[in-house]
């Protein structure tokens, strides 16, 4: 059984065949009908469809096989690269697929085969082939000369009619030959009644009516059938013939049209033959006047190339190219494309891709939608700020309960530990703000002695003042409104109550009642 192909007798009722080998590269797969190459296509890696020939019928043999790359190595070691898993199997499937290729080549041919006697040809067994030396009816020299050996030919191997008069030796037939009455006039051969053998006036004008009255042995001339009989005409036109039967075409007689469409003319029939088959076929797919692209090379250097005639394309996959497009530039402009000094991949963006190596200056990029987590992992606690060359560094993570302290413009900031003490050693404390408590009640550390609420619309509220010697402190309604309730509510049933040992007035500039003791 074959390693590297599989060899099927077409049923004719399917275009299908199941490739039963590996390979490395689908290129490597070929395919041929009853010798004839075939083209196909992928179903997947097991299995092909043959479209050329589109109908396979019965009986024809196809033949799929697998032909590494021998000329080329898949995989080139390079010092200092990676070696992979998949570099080092290529490798050594190439080496292991072209022994099996090679195996598969020879054994074909039987171990007990030979040099062999001269004249021995090599005969399939249903396995192998094995030298065999010809014998019986005919032998075979070193030469590949058959002979058919005397009195082998007997009457059983004749097909019917098939000795001819040509194969009768001259004076051969006697009249024992003939049964009487046997010879009729389609059994005499054309120009056999001789002369002599004609009666005197027996051969009448009715007789030779095929012919044109005017018929004439000139030379040169033909018989030609004019629909009603021959008539003899000289040769003219394209062609001409001599009285000794050689055909001569005229010099240019034969013009494009008449040459067929299908006919394999040779390159070494086209003036001068120094043109190759090979080099006709790299004419394919020349879409445009090729003495137009040559002009355009000055001295080894492309001067312009027409973006859509330049195409890079895979060597294993002419599917896959590259194409060039230049419609994007601004008229009368040139852009140039410089490529780095290093074996690099080009950054595209339209693809999903990651920088490296690369300095983004912010005077002239923009980067947006920059997330905190797409920043580079730090130490947990530290704070990025910048020092007084206004380079960027990080403020180290401080201990737990630490404040975050200024050293001034010129230095970091750095954590420190709160001071010693507590508010009440800050003899002139201030507020920056409005005092948020949060919804937190003043105390003393244990209980509440002040709860505040807000209302959302509020334009009203109190302002508690103090006051110099002789005047007592006050507590006032202000807002935007022009006129400001004081609203004293007791819980439940309790009583608002004013307790003093002098004479208290309670004095309202508005709308409230002035009662005083």
């Amino acid at each position: 059984m074959a390693n590297s192909s599989v060899r099927y007798v077409a049923s004719g009722d399917t275009q299908e065949f199941a490739v039963t080998f590996p390979f490395i590269s689908r290129t490597h797969v070929t395919a041929t009908v009853d010798g004839s190459s075939a083209t196909f296509t992928w179903n997947n890696d097991s299995l092909i469809t043959i479209t050329s020939p589109a109908d396979i019928t019965a009986d024809q043999v196809v033949l799929i096989k697998r032909t590494t790359s021998q000329a080329t190595r898949l995989v080139d070691y390079v010092d200092g690269s990676n070696l992979s898993e998949t570099d080092l199997d290529t490798d050594s499937k190439q080496a292991f697929y072209m022994a099996q290729e090679s195996l598969d080549e020879l054994t074909i041919i039987d171990d007990a085969a030979s040099g062999g006697t001269a004249g021995d040809i090599l005969v399939a067994d249903g396995t192998d082939f094995i030298n065999k030396t010809v014998s019986g009816d005919a032998t075979i020299s070193s030469t590949g000369a058959l002979t058919i050996a005397n009195t082998s030919v007997e009457t059983a191997m004749l097909a019917a009619d098939a000795v001819t008069g040509a194969k009768i030796g001259d004076d051969e037939l006697d009249s024992e030959h003939y049964a009487a009455g046997s010879i009729d006039a389609e059994h005499i051969a054309t120009g056999a009644v001789e002369t002599a053998k004609i009666a005197a006036d027996a051969v009448t004008g009715a007789k030779i009516s095929l012919f044109d009255d005017s018929y004439a042995a000139t030379d040169t001339h033909i018989l030609v059938a004019d629909g009603t009989d021959f008539d003899n005409v000289a040769v003219s036109g394209d062609i001409t013939i001599s009285n000794a039967g050689v055909v001569a075409i005229a010099t240019g007689a034969i013009e494009n049209a008449d040459i067929s469409g299908s006919a394999a003319i040779d390159a070494a029939k086209i003036y001068n033959g120094t043109i190759s088959n090979t080099e006709f076929g790299c004419l394919n797919g020349v879409g445009s006047n090729i003495q137009t692209q040559i002009d355009g090379i000055v001295a080894g250097t492309v001067s312009s190339v027409n973006d859509n005639d330049f195409r890079i394309r895979d060597n294993g996959d002419s599917s896959k190219q590259i194409a060039f497009e230049a419609s994007g530039i601004t008229t009368e402009n040139t852009r140039t494309l410089t490529v780095p000094d290093a074996s690099t991949t080009i950054v595209g963006t339209d693809a999903t891709q990651t920088l490296t190596n690369k300095t983004i200056d912010d005077d002239n990029n923009v980067i947006s939608n920059l997330v905190v987590t797409a920043l580079k992992d730090g130490t947990d606690g530290e704070l990025i700020t910048w020092g007084a060359d206004g380079v960027a560094t990080t403020v180290g993570a401080g201990s737990a309960g630490q404040y975050l302290k200024s050293q001034g413009a010129d230095s970091v900031p750095v954590f420190a530990a709160v001071p010693s003490g507590n508010i009440v050693d800050d003899t002139t404390p201030q507020l920056g703000g409005m005092l948020d408590v949060n919804g937190q009640a003043l105390g003393d550390g244990t209980l509440e002695l002040l709860k505040f609420s807000e209302t959302g619309s509020a334009v009203n509220e109190f302002t508690i003042a103090n006051a110099a010697a002789g005047n007592g402190p006050t507590l006032s309604s202000t807002g935007t409104e022009s006129d400001v309730d004081i609203n004293i509510t007791p819980k439940g049933t309790g009583v608002v109550s004013i307790t003093t040992t002098m004479n208290p007035t309670l004095t309202s500039t508005g709308k409230a009642l002035v009662m005083g003791f």
